[in-house]
């Protein structure tokens, strides 16, 4: 629906993109349908916020369009927040133009004359795509003043910059697009009625955007018959093998277990050589192979743990020591949390700092209670999904890797034979919670 195959034609000029049918969803809808029409027609599509919260789209649209305010604003987030994740490059990359049809209907839908794309300045192949095409649709009147003879008019504003994994969030974009320090804002009021300049926003992410005109020029219902009865449509994912640096792309049904993901992206997956699947991400969760057969879909893996996040899969291999694995993923959450809120910035770094003690034989009973407790105490205590998040590695590694923290802890042994000391003092055990 959104990523381009390699035997695809090439669409990144716009009249390769309007052969292939392209914005004639944008025609349709300045021309046949009202805003409300084309809001509704989202929502009977069930396509959901596809950066990872899973929001409906259609409804945070509704929200938009009904706030009494002149002035309202699109922001399409193709930041891609996970470094290693492929989504929002990839489209920027292959498939500008139908990213710029999805933000026009996003503006079309809620009434705004203005958007913002926002992504990493490191970007270059995918920023220079997207400017060339920009300027293309620009000069066809697809966008600007006066799209296509109409009195509907929409600009949009290329932003790129680099700042880590908290760029990626809503209100750090907001932040940043105003000249202001990255930084989140608390919730409520959400940007869908208080965003941008203090008003009504839609912010959604570029692959939720892409998806919009496949939907308006098929129909709802034929977008929804592929995914699941709560999940319309398609995810692109970012699949790693044991060992490999580069991803597998590829896009697939929601409601697709991760087995035949893996299989579908050529990655085999070994009892021998794999401990564990990571989905979500830098902030998902490891599960066992024993849950491979579990459907991709934002219910389904959070149930076991683990988060639809950023799209990235990954294998670890059969060596890895589960507890060290939890070290290094809290480790690298804590250098990039903003610092905002004490429960992240303390409490993420507090983590990594028990744990280390914990590879380094130096842990004792307690601290896995502790670590549970700062499990519960930090997402429940954040601001922003940053820190809501930032525990996944740690639960589930606890969850379904028990004896490796007990082995550690009790017998100073690691499972694998693969830990060595990286500290030589330990944290106290202190208990945060009453």
């Amino acid at each position: 629906m959104v990523l381009r195959r390699q035997d695809d034609p090439d669409v990144r000029s716009l009249a390769a993109y309007r052969k292939a049918g392209g914005y004639s969803a944008l025609e349709k809808a300045v021309r046949e349908l009202t805003p409300d029409q084309i809001i509704q027609q989202v929502i009977d599509a069930k396509l959901r916020g596809l950066g990872g919260a899973g929001r409906l789209a259609g409804e945070k649209w509704r929200i938009v369009r009904g706030t009494e305010d002149n002035q309202k604003y699109v922001i399409c987030n193709a930041y891609d927040a996970d470094s290693r994740s492929y989504a929002a490059r990839s489209l920027l990359a292959f498939n500008p133009h139908q990213v710029i049809e999805g933000i026009v209907l996003a503006a079309y839908a809620v009434g705004a004359s203005e958007a913002f794309l926002v992504t990493r300045s490191l970007y270059k192949e995918g920023v220079e795509a997207l400017q060339a095409a920009l300027q293309e649709a620009t000069e066809a009147n697809l966008v600007g003043r006066d799209i296509l003879g109409t009195d509907f008019s929409c600009t949009i504003t290329v932003m790129g910059y680099d700042m880590g994994f908290m760029g990626g969030e809503e209100t750090v974009q907001i932040a940043v697009i105003k000249g202001r320090r990255g930084m989140p804002e608390q919730r409520p009021p959400f940007p869908a009625q208080y965003g941008l300049w203090d008003k009504p926003t839609a912010i959604n992410s570029i692959e939720t955007l892409a998806n919009v005109p496949v939907i308006v020029r098929n129909g709802p219902a034929a977008f929804a018959s592929a995914g699941t009865g709560v999940t319309g449509g398609t995810k692109i994912l970012s699949i790693y093998g044991v060992g490999s640096t580069e991803p597998k792309v590829v896009e697939v049904p929601f409601g697709t277990t991760l087995r035949e993901i893996l299989n579908h992206a050529g990655v085999s997956v070994g009892e021998d050589e794999v401990r564990a699947v990571v989905v979500g991400g830098a902030e998902g969760g490891a599960l066992p192979l024993s849950l491979l057969d579990t459907p991709f879909d934002f219910d389904p893996i959070e149930q076991t743990g683990a988060i639809v996040g950023s799209g990235v899969i990954e294998l670890l291999p059969s060596n890895t020591c589960m507890v060290a694995w939890a070290m290094e993923r809290s480790r690298y959450l804590s250098k990039e949390s903003c610092g905002k809120c004490v429960p992240c910035r303390v409490g993420v770094k507090r983590v990594t700092g028990i744990l280390e003690g914990i590879v380094s034989d130096l842990g004792v009973n307690g601290d896995l209670d502790v670590l549970d407790e700062f499990a519960s105490y930090i997402p429940n205590s954040s601001i922003c999904g940053f820190g809501v998040q930032s525990m996944n590695s740690l639960k589930t590694a606890k969850k379904y890797w028990p004896e490796h923290f007990t082995l550690h802890v009790q017998e100073l042994q690691c499972p694998t034979g693969t830990c060595v000391p990286v500290r030589s003092h330990r944290f106290v055990t202190k208990h945060v919670l009453p």
